[in-house]
């Protein structure tokens, strides 16, 4: 009976993790047709964009570009 018990505990963890994982996967995609808004696509050239740092210097990607590149992420807001 335990033998039992123990297949069907992990059948149901099966299921139940393929729900969520679909479930999961149908969020993901939901706003897909809208990604195109929000933000430059992958591997396209950054804007130009240029700042003052701490110390009131203007920094922009050239300036903080090193030897191994700039990793630059784009975010959406908070609020959706």
């Amino acid at each position: 009976m335990k033998l039992k018990n123990t297949y069907l505990s992990r059948r149901l963890q099966r299921l139940f993790f393929t729900i969520t994982l679909a479930g999961v996967s149908q969020l993901a995609l939901a706003d897909s047709e809208y990604a195109s808004g929000w933000g430059p696509g992958i591997g396209s050239t950054a804007p130009l964009l240029s700042a003052l740092d701490q110390d009131g210097q203007p920094q922009d990607l050239q300036s903080l570009k090193g030897a191994n590149g700039l990793l630059f992420v784009f975010n959406r807001s908070v609020d959706w």
